[in-house]
């Protein structure tokens, strides 16, 4: 999934045949479409600037010039990592990470699981593993748990919750707005709700009640985040090690 088609997931399908089109060229183009004319897009894909500026609109945007500036500050956001010594590279990293790591605030979220009546776990595209791999773990502490992704039970979510129902959030970004969405209604309800990502800034964050991020720099191929889930996923089981503990203690 690159980078616009994980920022518009959840107004992708409402797209034309022509306007789904336009987004996937730009999407594996993204580089270049901050320079880009709208002529000349067109005459290159053969469809009308009408098509492009509508695509634009239905995005939520006002036209073609607000989206190339999207695509720009998007760009701009993003950390390129540049260093060849991966060993050395990693190591850092995971020391950074580690090192912002709260103990209280997982110790926090250790309790709302143990107290939760069913824990949802929710994670698409490449962090979708994640959040099947922590369900099974969960599971395994016979802790009733379950893992969505498609985006229709997404939407259901909110309505199908209980109270004391725990969820949590998976994602790299924290700019999917299948996930954003879904927690902005779940704020409505009395359930408790925190994210493991990689950006503490971004907007999946900022809506949680507790939230957990490795900010390790993006990794970008052609328009494709490729930033290594393992920071993911070592806060994953960082997570489920605490809840062990928890309730070994608890007997």
């Amino acid at each position: 999934m690159g980078m616009l088609i994980d920022s518009f997931s959840n107004k992708v399908d409402k797209l034309s045949h022509g306007e789904k089109y336009v987004l996937y060229y730009l999407d594996n183009h993204i580089e270049g479409v901050p320079k880009m004319n709208i002529s000349n897009l067109s005459d290159d894909l053969s469809i009308s600037t009408t098509t492009i500026i509508r695509m634009c609109q239905r995005l939520g945007l006002k036209g073609f010039s607000e989206f190339k500036f999207f695509v720009a500050q998007l760009i701009k956001e993003t950390k390129v990592i540049n260093e060849r010594i991966l060993l050395k590279q990693y190591q850092q990293f995971f020391s950074d990470a580690l090192m912002k790591v709260h103990i209280n605030d997982m110790e926090y979220i250790v309790r709302k699981i143990y107290e939760a009546g069913t824990v949802i776990i929710s994670g698409v595209g490449l962090s979708k593993p994640i959040a099947e791999y922590i369900s099974d773990r969960l599971m395994q502490f016979n802790k009733p748990a379950i893992y969505a992704y498609e985006s229709h039970l997404l939407d259901l979510l909110p309505n199908l919750l209980k109270p004391k129902d725990t969820v949590l959030f998976i994602s790299m970004s924290g700019q999917t707005k299948t996930l954003i969405n879904a927690a902005k209604k779940i704020r409505y309800t009395n359930a408790f709700q925190f994210a493991i990502t990689n950006n503490g800034s971004s907007e999946l964050a900022s809506l949680m009640n507790r939230n957990i991020s490795s900010n390790v720099p993006s990794n970008i191929y052609e328009g494709y985040d490729i930033t290594s889930r393992s920071f993911l996923m070592i806060f994953s089981d960082l997570l489920m090690e605490i809840y062990l503990k928890y309730i070994k203690k608890l007997g």
